[in-house]
């Protein structure tokens, strides 16, 4: 029960995630990674959070995938994932933090389906995509860190799940 739940809270993490990073896209084309990343909820997905006065089709795909999460449709989830990213990479170009947020989705149903070795390069290309658009040390990165460090926790790469973990924790506590 305490791993699901650790899981879970990553998952609100991630949905927080697209919110910000939503909200950041509209706003602040040069992407400082400050722009709402402290408040909001799944819900606040709507045309006035991206800026565009519409809900993007990646946008619906994304909530719909956190709600098959949230539900344990996981066979279902990755098929809306898949399709979330298709959407994020033709739309929005391969290094765009949508594609990173897609990507981690798809890795966290992955890892709910317990198919780790498809999990870790999605987590990975994801953090990637995060770190060249936001940095190092930015708080954006920190669901992605978590995922990764649950994901090594679950594969018994307790070293790794600790570097990862505390890379998050210093980040936080900046």
């Amino acid at each position: 029960m305490k791993k699901s739940l650790r899981v879970m809270r990553v998952s609100i993490l991630t949905a927080l995630l697209a919110v910000s990073l939503t909200a950041c896209e509209g706003g602040d084309e040069g992407g400082n990674g400050n722009g709402g990343s402290s408040g909001g909820d799944i819900g606040a997905i709507s045309g006035s959070a991206s800026g565009k006065g519409s809900v993007t089709e990646w946008e619906i795909l994304t909530s719909e995938v956190m709600e098959l999460y949230s539900s344990g449709d996981y066979t279902q989830g990755v098929k809306v994932a898949k399709h979330a990213l298709q959407v994020a990479q033709q739309n929005d170009g391969p290094d765009h933090p949508n594609v990173a947020l897609s990507l981690s989705n798809l890795a966290e149903l992955y890892e709910a389906r317990m198919e780790y070795a498809k999990a870790e390069p999605l987590y990975k290309r994801s953090l990637e995509i995060l770190e060249k658009k936001f940095g190092q040390e930015d708080p954006f990165l920190v669901p992605t860190l978590l995922n990764m460090a649950s994901l090594y926790n679950n594969i018994g790469r307790e070293d790794e799940a600790h570097r990862m973990m505390e890379r998050a924790n210093n980040i936080q506590a900046k």
